[in-house]
C-alpha cells in the first residue's frame, strides 16, 4: 500500500491482479487512475486507505470484490470519501450482482463491460464513466449516429399509447430476425415506459397513486409527458419525461432489488415491476430525477444485443444532472 497518489485521482478496486487485467481495455485512457488489487482486510481498511490521503471524485469497484467478497466495502468507502460517486463494474459473462446489498449501500451506478473478444469495443462504457465524472446528463442523441432523426411525441391523453407504440415499431426498419426481435422489444419498452409515466409517476402528497393502471385519462398541460425516440439502423434510443419527479434513487434500486429476488407485488400494486422489465430489456437504463419537478427515464438497445433476462444490465440512477 505504499502508493503515492494525487488528490482528485479516480480510485479503482479489484479482487486480484487477474481481475484488474480483465478490465484493462475499459481502464485505458481514463484520467488520473489509481488501481489497487490487494486490499487491506476490513479491520485495517479505513486506516490504511486514509494514509493514502486521497480525495477521489469516483471510486470504481469490481463486482468480483463487492458485494459478495467484501459486503462491508462501500460502507467503509462512504466514510472515507463522502463526496465520491460509487461505480460498480461487472463483466457481461459474470452473474448479476445481488442488488439487495447495492440498495442498502445506495450504489446507484452499475456498468456492464463486454467480455472476451468483445472487450475491444468498450468506447461507450468508457464514455459512460467520463459522463459520470463530469456529472453530465445522459441524452439519447449521443447514442445514435449524428444526423439521426429524433422523434418527439408529447402526450395529452392515455389514448395515444397504441399509436405511439406503432410509431416506434415503424421506425425500426429492416426485415431480418434481429430487426423483428428489436421491434418486439421496442413495443414492450414503449408500453412499459408510457404506463409508468401515466400511472406510476402521478402521486399525491402522501405518496398514494392518483390514477389506476389502465384507466383512460387526459394529461394536463402542466403534467408534461414527453416521449422521445430515435433509430439509426443499429441502435434504438428511447426516453420518457414526466412532470412529477416522485421517484427517488433509493426507490429505484429497491424496486430492482425486490423484483430480482422474486418479491413481486400483489395484484393491483405497481411495486416497480414495469421499471424492472424496462431495465432488463435495455442495454443501459438511465434515470435522472429532479425531485418534485421531473423524472427522465431512458436508455438504448442495439439490434445485435443478446437477450439474457438473467444477465447483468447497466443502470445509472441520479438526481438533477449527476448521471451518465
Amino acid at each position: 500500500m505504499s502508493v503515492a497518489a494525487d488528490r482528485g485521482v479516480i480510485l479503482a478496486l479489484f479482487d486480484s491482479m487477474a481481475d484488474e487485467d480483465a478490465y484493462q481495455p475499459l481502464l485505458e485512457g481514463l484520467p488520473r487512475l489509481l488501481c489497487l488489487n490487494t486490499l487491506p482486510d476490513k479491520t485495517h481498511f479505513e486506516g490504511k486507505m486514509a494514509s493514502l490521503q486521497l480525495t477521489p471524485p469516483l471510486v470504481i469497484i469490481s463486482s468480483r470484490l463487492y458485494p459478495r467478497s467484501r459486503p462491508e466495502l462501500v460502507a467503509h468507502l462512504r466514510k472515507l470519501y463522502p463526496g465520491a460517486d460509487i461505480l460498480l463494474i461487472t463483466l457481461a459473462a459474470d452473474s448479476l450482482p445481488p442488488l439487495q446489498q447495492l440498495a442498502a449501500d445506495r450504489v446507484r451506478h452499475l456498468l456492464v463491460t463486454p467480455s472476451g473478444a468483445d472487450l475491444k469495443d468498450v468506447s461507450s462504457q468508457r464514455e459512460a464513466i467520463n459522463r459520470l465524472l463530469a456529472k453530465s446528463p445522459w441524452d439519447l442523441v449521443e447514442c445514435v449516429r449524428p444526423g439521426t432523426r429524433i422523434h418527439e411525441v408529447p402526450l395529452n391523453s392515455s389514448r395515444q399509447k397504441e399509436a405511439l407504440i406503432a410509431a416506434v415499431e415503424r421506425t425500426v426498419t429492416g426485415e431480418s430476425l434481429e430487426m423483428e426481435l428489436l421491434r418486439q422489444r421496442a413495443a414492450l419498452l414503449a408500453d412499459e415506459m408510457v404506463e409508468n409515466a401515466l400511472y406510476g409517476a402521478p402521486r399525491g402528497d402522501d405518496g398514494t397513486k392518483l390514477y389506476r393502471k389502465g384507466e383512460e385519462r387526459a394529461i394536463a398541460p402542466s403534467e408534461k409527458i414527453l416521449f422521445r425516440f430515435a433509430f439509426d439502423g443499429e441502435t434504438l434510443a428511447m426516453e420518457i419525461a414526466d412532470g412529477w419527479g416522485t421517484l427517488a434513487p433509493e426507490m429505484v434500486i429497491d424496486f430492482l432489488s425486490r423484483n430480482q429476488e422474486g418479491a413481486f407485488p400483489d395484484e393491483g400494486e405497481a411495486g416497480g415491476r414495469g421499471l424492472f422489465i424496462i431495465w432488463k430489456f435495455l442495454d443501459h437504463l438511465h434515470v435522472n430525477i429532479h425531485p418534485g419537478q421531473k423524472t427522465v427515464m431512458g436508455g438504448h438497445l442495439k439490434a445485435t444485443s443478446t437477450f439474457d433476462y438473467e444477465g447483468p444490465r447497466s443502470f445509472s440512477i441520479s438526481t438533477d444532472s449527476a448521471c451518465f
